[in-house]
């Protein structure tokens, strides 16, 4: 989408990066015929502390996946990106281009020379005479920043996408039995959250929040008085029986909750279809309690969405280090998956 290379033609084998806040994740696919296969996958954790720490773990991340291919597809973080979901008359591809000229200039908040923009044409309702398109613009310096990283990675950039849009990617393809539904799609990172509300194959709202798991951990280390890593580990062990603690992070989660009902309750205003189900990604979703929690007070089915269900895996994957990470590689399977498209 922003500054990546236009791929030539399809290829048999796709490695998709993505570099959160935490940790560096990286899956290599590869196709033959209809058969999806997980040829090998990497895991690491950035070392803060240090300057090239998130290049340091990017090198970490493609050795233990065994990636020797330099094309990637990766995605930049959500601080830099802006979108907005426009409502237009019915008009076509050449009045579109013009209006969007217009659109742009009023919406997005920065200097035209500064950002990089695509847009694309969501599914109105069929009485309306509108049509309503996603909009998605991004700070050029961002796009530039992760690309000069990748290079430093001695990796070669083939696109740049946002992990919101790559959510439904790899939702679609894992669970087609779920095209008639309204799906609220939410990955939860450390740092930030996507919100991805689908039905078939279109995307009809998507937002970021600047809200993750790392909140979780730093107010139980405020309110205990203890250290990061043992906060992490109390996070990590919570049960929903532990009202004490759960007393601690209610104000996270209230506001996590709040951002999801926002944006279920636009989706259902606009297009007047219920969100029927949720299935949700990220590292915060290994957290055991957290799919009863979301269950419990979004009073909707509630699971966690498995990136390669449908992909067979090759004989070197370990399984139960893939089961351990799959939450976490959602975003690089869609990032992979961009080839196949």
């Amino acid at each position: 989408m922003f500054g990546g290379k236009k791929i030539a033609k399809k290829s048999d084998v796709a490695i998709g990066l993505d570099v959160g806040n935490f940790a560096v994740k990286v899956v290599q696919l590869s196709q033959k015929g209809d058969t999806f296969n997980l040829d090998s996958f990497g895991y690491a954790k950035i070392n803060i502390e240090k300057l090239d720490g998130v290049v340091e773990a990017i090198k970490n991340a493609c050795a233990e996946a065994g990636i020797t291919q330099k094309k990637v597809n990766a995605s930049i973080t959500p601080e830099g990106v802006i979108v907005r979901y426009l409502t237009l008359p019915e008009m076509n591809t050449d009045e579109l281009k013009k209006a969007m000229e217009f659109e742009i200039e009023r919406y997005v908040p920065f200097e035209r020379k500064d950002v990089v923009n695509d847009y694309m044409i969501l599914k109105e309702r069929p009485d309306s005479k509108n049509m309503k398109i996603l909009l998605v613009a991004a700070k050029k310096d961002f796009v530039e920043n992760r690309i000069k990283i990748l290079r430093e990675a001695g990796l070669d950039p083939e696109v740049i996408t946002i992990d919101a849009i790559v959510l439904k990617d790899t939702f679609q393809l894992n669970y087609p039995e779920k095209n008639n539904k309204v799906v609220g799609l939410l990955n939860i990172g450390a740092k930030s959250s996507n919100i991805n509300i689908v039905k078939g194959p279109t995307s009809y709202f998507m937002r970021d929040i600047q809200l993750g798991g790392d909140n979780i951990t730093h107010l139980l280390k405020e309110k205990i008085d203890i250290g990061l890593e043992e906060a992490e580990k109390i996070k990590c062990s919570l049960t929903l029986e532990d009202k004490e603690k759960f007393k601690i992070i209610e104000p996270v989660l209230g506001n996590l909750l709040n951002e999801v009902y926002l944006s279920f309750d636009y989706y259902e205003s606009e297009f007047g279809l219920v969100v029927d189900e949720v299935f949700v990604s990220g590292g915060t979703a290994r957290l055991k309690w957290l799919t009863d929690f979301l269950k419990e007070n979004l009073n909707r089915e509630v699971s966690v969405l498995s990136p390669v269900k449908r992909f067979t895996a090759a004989p070197a994957v370990s399984q139960s280090r893939l089961e351990l990470f799959s939450p976490s590689l959602v975003v690089a399977t869609g990032l992979a998956l961009e080839n196949f498209s």
